[in-house]
């Protein structure tokens, strides 16, 4: 099989396993009993990027291959101008988008009892967002405003489930 491709598109493949490798290597390193072996999808995601490597010459990115051993690898300086700040903006975006829904739902699961949400579970078939927004639109503001400089630990919080909110 035959796969013409444009120099862009090359370039975008290119980038794009090479972010899906990068991914595979840090859940490898970070979840211990994932489901998924990352190991396994990194080693897949690495060969196919050694693969594609072989063509940067054809395709104009010599700077992206780095020659070792016999074994080609994706240059640092490469990733460093063309993936990585892909994979700090995608970083960003989750961190934004994923703490202040981890958040609220702590927050509002210390304000209503497990039956309580169970019952609004049940009324709403299993939708939560009129009752939680309020406590991530708190986050959103928070985080928009003031960034991460007044986020801190508190110790002084029991926290236990049906504790009043000391957060809203």
């Amino acid at each position: 099989m035959k796969i013409n491709l444009s120099k862009q598109q090359y370039k975008d493949l290119l980038a794009s396993v090479a972010m899906a490798n990068t991914v595979h290597e840090l859940l490898d390193d970070a979840i211990e009993s994932a489901t998924i072996d990352y190991a396994e999808c990194a080693s897949r995601t690495h060969e196919l990027q050694s693969y594609l490597l072989e063509f940067a010459g054809v395709f104009g990115f010599e700077e992206a291959a780095l020659l070792i051993d016999g074994d080609i690898f994706l240059d640092d300086m490469y990733f460093e101008r063309e993936i990585q700040p892909v994979m700090d903006d995608f970083e960003e975006y989750v961190l934004h988008d994923n703490l202040p829904n981890i958040l609220a739902w702590r927050d509002f699961s210390l304000d209503y009892s497990d039956e309580e949400q169970d019952k609004m579970a049940e009324e709403n078939g299993d939708f939560f967002g009129v009752e939680l927004h309020p406590y991530e639109e708190r986050y959103w503001k928070e985080f928009e405003t003031h960034g991460f400089e007044r986020l801190f630990v508190r110790e002084d919080i029991n926290g236990e489930n049906g504790t009043p909110s000391p957060y809203l």
